[in-house]
């Protein structure tokens, strides 16, 4: 049974997303063109700047190991439906963005990983796109996203809030733990049991991996592609790119943030190795 909250506690605050990650996250698939930058004098302050990406990067250094990448590539073409257009439903663009934007409190709340919350932005919009949801109830997305929600993080976590605990930060409804069961195997069967999907998360985490990043400052370089992504998910437009397109535009713009003096070289030997694994899975 969901019983609908206090008008004043269903007030939701708006995704902190700049125009300026939006920009940089829409680009055009098929060329990235970027722009020298920092010579003569703010070359020299750049060198002693500390880098999170390494100084010197090697071609050999990325291409030791293709055929977990290539593997990576495959699965997503296999298994993610994407829509070709846009949403274009008003309502459902509306409903998805307050249950991304709801994911996104809750996982901060608890202190969730963003794969946790990647995952259950999955969940829920591949549940969308099928014939299971019933968009003209009003209750539905939200049973929908706590159903989600509590998927991700019994595939992703090491301690899991109980169902009537996940309810927190300003639900529009709250649901009773058997309600949100039911749910769940409904979500289980409609998305036949693929709860392991390939992520944008995927890519960082193999692309990290690959160029042997290993320092606290690496690490701030994943922590940055990650709140990138997450920092625009909520957009439905979002829904129509692989998760390596995503992932490849996240991580290009993040160089740029992370290494302003030199990021061509890293974002050119970036777009090779997936490139080089986009044609092996042709």
């Amino acid at each position: 049974m969901a019983l609908p909250q206090d008008n004043t506690d269903a007030h939701h605050h708006q995704l902190e997303t700049t125009p300026l990650a939006l920009d940089g996250l829409f680009c055009d698939e098929e060329s990235f063109e970027f722009e020298e930058c920092c010579i003569d004098a703010e070359t020299e302050r750049c060198e002693e700047k500390e880098s999170p990406l390494p100084p010197v990067l090697q071609e050999h250094d990325l291409f030791w190991d293709d055929n977990e990448l290539l593997s990576l590539i495959c699965k997503e073409k296999k298994e993610n439906f994407v829509p070709s257009d846009p949403i274009s439903d008003e309502i459902l663009i509306l409903a998805r963005k307050e249950v991304v934007e709801w994911v996104l409190r809750v996982k901060a709340h608890f202190g969730f990983t963003a794969l946790t919350a990647i995952l259950a932005v999955n969940y829920f919009d591949r549940f969308i796109l099928s014939h299971s949801f019933q968009k003209d109830k009003p209750w539905m997305g939200q049973l929908v996203a706590v159903a989600c929600l509590s998927l991700a993080a019994k595939v992703d976590e090491t301690q899991v809030p109980l169902l009537l605990d996940l309810q927190v930060k300003d639900p529009k409804y709250v649901f009773e733990a058997k309600t949100i069961q039911r749910m769940e195997l409904l979500v289980l069967s409609t998305l036949q049991w693929r709860m392991n999907p390939v992520t944008p998360i995927s890519f960082f985490d193999h692309i990290v991996r690959r160029l042997g990043l290993k320092t606290h400052l690496h690490w701030e370089f994943l922590y940055r592609c990650e709140h990138l992504l997450l920092s625009v998910i909520a957009d439905s437009r979002f829904m129509c790119y692989l998760p390596s397109t995503l992932a490849t535009a996240t991580m290009l713009h993040t160089i740029q943030e992370v290494e302003p003096c030199n990021p061509v070289e890293h974002q050119n030997l970036l777009m090779g190795v997936l490139n080089i694994s986009q044609a092996g899975c042709l």
